[in-house]
This record gives structure tokens, C-alpha cells and sequence, in this order.
């Protein structure tokens, strides 16, 4: 299905959470290329909740981008204790949301939220990307796939434009671009981690049109 799919120049959003899952989806994406040739078709893997260290450098290798939701690897959500822990087991705990190693690997990292099952505010996904503690404070979990700001900032916009062929216009405050920004409460890189969630939205521009405050 995927060749077939590819061959019709469409882009892909395969949605794939366990570890099988996802190396089934990157080996469909490199037989499509093998049939098809090669082109920009930045299908993407939607979540990539576990993957096993063997798959990561395929990310870049095939032009895969990573659509991820930093939130959901909360341990308040998603850690010991919780369904999505206890169901792949501790042995394979490592394998939780690798942010870090995709990055590292040269993988497109596109953020978002996947709202309703996490909070929609990227904020608060910022600030799991770059400690993995739950919201009110506490241990870390996986603390070895946290990114740094950078990072997490750019996974929520030049990275996410990039993944929608949406490069040329948006994702980064560029002459030439819409001016589609936002103007915080705090420079976050002031900030300790702990205080991002609550920096706050004082101007917001769409296409250069105030938005708010209205």
C-alpha cells in the first residue's frame, strides 16, 4: 500500500507506537523508494512511541520525519506506574520517545500536541521535551532522550513546517515569510525549566494581523 501510495506522489502520516510497528512502516518507506525512486516525500511516522535503537538512524537515512508529541512521554502520563509503562515493560523502557537520538541521528523532528490526549498548550510540551519530569516536578524519566531548548523550539516550528512542505512561508520569523509569531511573557531561554510553563502569550500575529490581544 505504501509504494502504491508513494507512487501516486501522495505524502504519508502513518501513525505507529510500538517498536514492530514503526520498523514495519520505515521498511514499507524504503521498499517504496527501492520501486518508485527516490523523491521528497517526507512521510512521516506519527508518534513513535517506542523504537528500537537498531531503527534510529533510518529516520534521516530515509527521509522519514518524526512527528512526536513530547508530552505524552510525561511520566505522569506515560511512565512507571502508568498503562503505557507497565504494557512494553521496564526492558524496553530505553526505547520510550528517543527525541535525543533522532536529533542526533540527523532525523527531522516535527512537534505537536495530539490534543485532546495531552495538554494543547507547546509550552508545556517544551518543558517535557527538555526535562522529561511530570508537570508539578519530580524525577525524571528516560532523562537520557531530553533535547535542549533549541532543540524543542524548533521541533514546534521550522521542524513542523518542514514536515508540511511549509518551509518557504512559515516556521521561522525570515523576511519573505508570513509573519505568523507569537511574542512571550519571558525570553525562555532566561528561564529556568520549571518556570516555561507559565510564561504566557502577550502579542500574537497571523499572516502580520494582531490576533491578540484583540
Amino acid at each position: 500500500m505504501v509504494t502504491r501510495l508513494d507512487a501516486r506522489g501522495c505524502q504519508l502520516f502513518v501513525h505507529a507506537t510500538g517498536d514492530r510497528g514503526i520498523r514495519t512502516v520505515l521498511d514499507a518507506v524504503e521498499r517504496a523508494r527501492k520501486v518508485n525512486g527516490l523523491r521528497d516525500a517526507r512521510h512521516q511516522v506519527v508518534h513513535v512511541e517506542c523504537l528500537d535503537p537498531a531503527d534510529v538512524a533510518r529516520f534521516a537515512e530515509l527521509g522519514v520525519v518524526a512527528c512526536m508529541q513530547p508530552r505524552h512521554c510525561a511520566p505522569e502520563i506515560a511512565g512507571p506506574g502508568h498503562d503505557w509503562a507497565d504494557a512494553v515493560g521496564e526492558q524496553r523502557w530505553r526505547k520510550a520517545w528517543p527525541m535525543r537520538s533522532l536529533h542526533e541521528a540527523g532525523a527531522t523532528l516535527a512537534f505537536s500536541s495530539d490534543w485532546n490526549v495531552a495538554e494543547m498548550d507547546p509550552l508545556i510540551g517544551v518543558y517535557t521535551a527538555l526535562t522529561r519530569r511530570p508537570l508539578g516536578g519530580g524525577p525524571a524519566w528516560c532523562p537520557e532522550e531530553t533535547v535542549d531548548l533549541a532543540t524543542a523550539i524548533r521541533g514546534y516550528t521550522l521542524g513542523s513546517a518542514y514536515a508540511n512542505f511549509c518551509e518557504h512561508d512559515r516556521g521561522s520569523i525570515t523576511v519573505g515569510k508570513y509573519a505568523d509569531l507569537v511574542l512571550l511573557s519571558a525570553d525562555l531561554f532566561e528561564l529556568a525549566p520549571g518556570e516555561i510553563p507559565a510564561a504566557r502569550a502577550e502579542l500574537v500575529l497571523v499572516g502580520g494581523e494582531v490576533r491578540w490581544p484583540r
